[in-house]
């Protein structure tokens, strides 16, 4: 079997404990963005993937995905907000492994609390390697919607964006940790997993959800359209829905999962952590990402002018 997925989402451990109970092997390739997810899936086959928010509504539209069967899976282990998220209600399309929020990971001199903190203080800044994401920041940090692609929002972000480029040391999405623990960077754009597990590292790091606000992100599994066994896939899906392996990712990567149960298993430093499950005052301030359809072409353009300008 063949697994499209994030590093370290799901954990291979866990991934290799799926494949063990089926009595086959699991072979992953890792993605960096959404971007790279759909790039991936149009060149080869796979078993399952691994996409978020928006691009689960871009595959379902494209047809790219298989609708779920009808209780094939364990949904009641989710979260009830997990089994009503915005882009798959019910989960017909998919089923939600991980969330969190993006935010910034900062090191002892960087003072702020908000988007300033990659959009203003004086110092080198990392970027994600993220199109929707970078463009979401920046579009926040403007005072507008991160779904919000008209040409007039865009103007506003691509100014922000443009006036940080001299500052902006890579646009990484493989590790934007590194950089920040080792001062080569004052603060990095950052995914709340892998920030999380930095600053329970590093007391000299911390993480934090912008004051005016951030993305909310959920990664889902789904079954591609040309899924060689798509009963073997839901297989696969069911196995690592098992709470056990659902905590494993967690525990060892710093994915907070929205499955009930496999929380249940976590120690007391995960489950309370607030960089990893963020209390609802801080979800209060967060927006998840919707597909925009041909306004994406249009935001893809501009990333290509933004990127290029730093390799």
């Amino acid at each position: 079997m063949r697994a499209l997925t994030w590093p370290g989402m799901p954990a291979r451990e866990p991934l290799a404990e799926a494949g063990r109970r089926l009595s086959c092997e699991v072979d992953v390739v890792e993605i960096a963005s959404n971007e790279d997810l759909a790039n991936e899936m149009s060149g080869g086959r796979f078993d399952i993937v691994f996409p978020s928010d928006y691009m689960v509504e871009r595959l379902r539209g494209e047809r790219a995905i298989v609708p779920l069967e009808p209780g094939a899976l364990p949904l009641d282990l989710l979260e009830d907000w997990a089994i009503d998220c915005a882009h798959d209600p019910g989960c017909r399309w998919s089923v939600p492994f991980a969330y969190g929020t993006t935010g910034v990971l900062a090191g002892p001199e960087c003072p702020s609390t908000g988007w300033d903190a990659l959009f203003a203080i004086d110092g080198p800044v990392l970027m994600l390697d993220e199109v929707r994401e970078v463009f979401g920041a920046a579009l926040i940090a403007s005072g507008r919607d991160p779904n919000d692609l008209s040409p007039a929002a865009l103007r506003l972000a691509r100014r922000c964006l443009l006036g940080r480029m001299p500052l902006i040391a890579a646009f990484d999405s493989d590790d934007f940790v590194g950089p920040v623990a080792t001062g080569q960077v004052v603060a990095a754009h950052a995914w709340s997993g892998p920030a999380s597990g930095a600053v329970r590292a590093n007391r000299n790091l911390r993480y934090f959800v912008p004051e005016e606000g951030a993305i909310l992100w959920v990664t889902s599994a789904a079954i591609p359209a040309d899924a060689p066994d798509p009963e073997l896939s839901t297989s696969l899906l069911r196995e690592l829905m098992d709470p056990r392996l659902a905590a494993g990712t967690t525990e060892r990567n710093g994915y907070a999962t929205p499955n009930r149960e496999a929380r249940r298993l976590l120690p007391p430093a995960l489950d309370r952590d607030p960089s990893l499950f963020p209390d609802e005052e801080t979800l209060k301030r967060c927006v998840t990402l919707t597909a925009q359809g041909e306004a994406e072409a249009r935001l893809s353009e501009e990333w290509k002018t933004l990127t290029g300008a730093v390799t």
